[in-house]
C-alpha cells in the first residue's frame, strides 16, 4: 500500500499490533490497531461500523465545509444582505441627483393635496384656453412649486380675452 491509501501498515510497529494511516478529505490521523483478530469477531464489525461512520461525519463536514465556502475570502450571504440594503438606497439617491425618472408632477411634493387642486385648476384652464400645453403642467407646477399663486395670475394675464376697441358712431 502507497501511503496516501486508506491504510498504510508500519513494519516497525511490532508486537502484533498495525500502524494504520487513515486519509480523508479533511484530515490525516495514526491509528493503531491490533493486526490478529478473529475473523468472526464482533469487534470487527463494530470497529468497521465505527470506522464507517466516522467516515460519513467527515464527508458531511466536508460537504458543508464546501458549501459555506468564501467568494474572494467573503462569504457570499453576507455580500447578498449588504447588496439587498445597499442598492435601492443608491439607485434612490442616483435618481434624486441625476433625474434618472420622470414622475408625473416630479415626484417631488406631488402628492401633497394643495399641488393636486391646483393641478386640476390649471389643467382644466389649459383644457380650455390652450390644449397643447396640457403635458407642460407637472414642469409648470415643479417651477412654480409654492407660487402656485403667482403662474396662476400670470396664466389669466397671458390668455385674459383682448378688449378690442371699437369706434361707435351716434350719427
Amino acid at each position: 500500500p502507497t501511503p496516501t491509501s486508506r491504510r498504510a501498515r508500519d513494519s516497525t510497529f511490532g508486537s502484533g499490533r498495525c500502524l494504520y494511516l487513515r486519509v480523508s478529505s479533511s484530515s490525516v490521523r495514526l491509528v493503531a490497531k491490533r493486526a490478529t483478530m478473529p475473523r468472526g469477531d464482533g469487534a470487527v464489525r463494530r470497529a468497521a461500523a465505527r470506522e464507517s461512520r466516522e467516515d460519513e461525519i467527515e464527508e458531511k463536514k466536508y460537504k458543508k465545509a464546501q458549501a459555506k465556502k468564501l467568494v474572494w475570502g467573503v462569504n457570499p450571504l453576507h455580500v447578498f444582505f449588504l447588496l439587498l440594503f445597499f442598492l435601492p438606497t443608491a439607485f434612490t439617491m442616483a435618481d434624486y441627483f441625476f433625474n434618472f425618472s420622470k414622475v408625473p408632477g416630479g415626484g417631488y411634493g406631488s402628492l401633497d393635496p394643495a399641488q393636486a387642486v391646483w393641478r386640476t385648476k390649471i389643467r382644466a384652464f389649459y383644457e380650455e384656453n390652450n390644449p397643447s400645453k396640457v403635458g407642460e403642467i407637472p414642469e409648470l407646477l415643479r417651477k412654480y412649486k409654492g407660487k402656485e399663486r403667482k403662474l396662476w395670475k400670470k396664466l389669466q394675464k397671458k390668455y385674459a380675452p383682448k378688449e378690442e376697441e371699437f369706434e361707435v358712431n351716434f350719427d
